[in-house]
């Protein structure tokens, strides 16, 4: 079971911590990422748009507290670690990784369910014959299944929630 609390945490995470912003996608969290803006911009969208902003930049959370916006800084280096940091800092618990409620990580749009014919011609031969279950990107066209990343991303969040 996924906890309902979940869906109220938005985040905008900055340019240094891209893998946790595709990660926390998969997981289903709406996330901003821009790797080419300033602080003075992200701190205005995740203000605009009531984000939590997610950094290992001191200067930009001291910057961000000053606006009174909610934000996290990490700690560590590995991205469990850093994670870690956000699940327990959230409180967020009963994360699961599915493509029914992921995100693109790409662009941050929801994916949804395609059928395996619709989308034939644009999957590898061996992905089809492993792989009934698919979901496509409706913003870039990017099309999803559960391969080995998923996998691993099912591993890490159980993880997760073993330790919160």
């Amino acid at each position: 079971m996924q906890d309902n609390a979940k869906m109220d945490f938005i985040f905008f995470v900055d340019a240094m911590l891209g893998n946790i912003a595709k990660k926390l996608r998969i997981m289903g969290f709406d996330c901003k990422y821009d790797s080419q803006i300033d602080d003075e911009d992200l701190i205005k969208q995740a203000n605009k748009e009531n984000r939590i902003i997610i950094s290992r930049d001191v200067n930009l959370i001291k910057q961000s507290s000053k606006f009174g916006i909610e934000s996290i800084f990490l700690e560590k280096k590995e991205e469990f670690d850093q994670l870690s940091e956000i699940f327990r800092k959230l409180s967020m618990k009963n994360i699961e990784v599915s493509g029914d409620k992921a995100r693109c990580p790409k662009c941050n749009f929801k994916t949804e369910s395609i059928e395996k014919k619709l989308i034939s011609n644009k999957i590898p031969y061996g992905v089809k014959q492993k792989n009934e279950k698919y979901w496509i990107c409706r913003n870039c066209d990017k099309i999803f299944w559960e391969g080995s990343h998923m996998i691993e991303l099912k591993k890490l969040a159980r993880k997760l929630n073993e330790k919160y």
